[in-house]
């Protein structure tokens, strides 16, 4: 596929007085994988992407291949994620001062982390880019759940 091939979106024929889904943006769950199939395979301008992340192909692969997985390893449609999960490899690349999406489970593992290397909590805001209240918030609740499971 070629980059004449691919329509801008303000050129994607749509019913009279309907607007493009907001759907296909940065937000989705696939937008990611999407945004390096269509780096990876061509280079297409922000117009031409889907959300401005994909073309309408390489946002179809990313689909078609996340429902591959989903039928072949018989995974649930509905997964309900659960809040006390930790990322691990999301924890490590933070901690290594990537910046990365955490929830607040991996907050604190990362918090809990870098103390307990014995950084001082400003260290650990820095590095974790985050207030120095936070990082203090999110130490005391490591420390929580630390005393609860003693």
């Amino acid at each position: 596929m070629t980059t004449a091939s691919v329509l801008p979106i303000s050129s994607v024929p749509q019913r009279p007085g309907t607007r493009p889904l907001p759907y296909f943006g940065r937000s989705h769950p696939l937008a990611e994988v999407a945004g390096r199939h269509c780096a990876a395979r061509h280079r297409l301008s922000g117009v031409a992407r889907l959300g401005g992340v994909a073309c309408g192909a390489c946002w179809e692969r990313a689909i078609r291949d996340d429902e591959r997985v989903a039928v072949e390893h018989d995974l649930s449609r509905d997964i309900v994620p659960d809040p006390t999960y930790v990322d691990e490899i999301a924890v490590e690349l933070a901690c290594r001062g990537q910046r990365v999406e955490l929830t607040r489970a991996d907050q604190v593992a990362a918090v809990a982390h870098l103390a307990g290397r014995g950084w001082p909590v400003t260290r650990i805001a820095l590095r974790l880019g985050t207030s120095v209240a936070q990082a203090k918030a999110l130490l005391e609740g490591s420390l929580r759940v630390v005393d609860r499971g003693a």
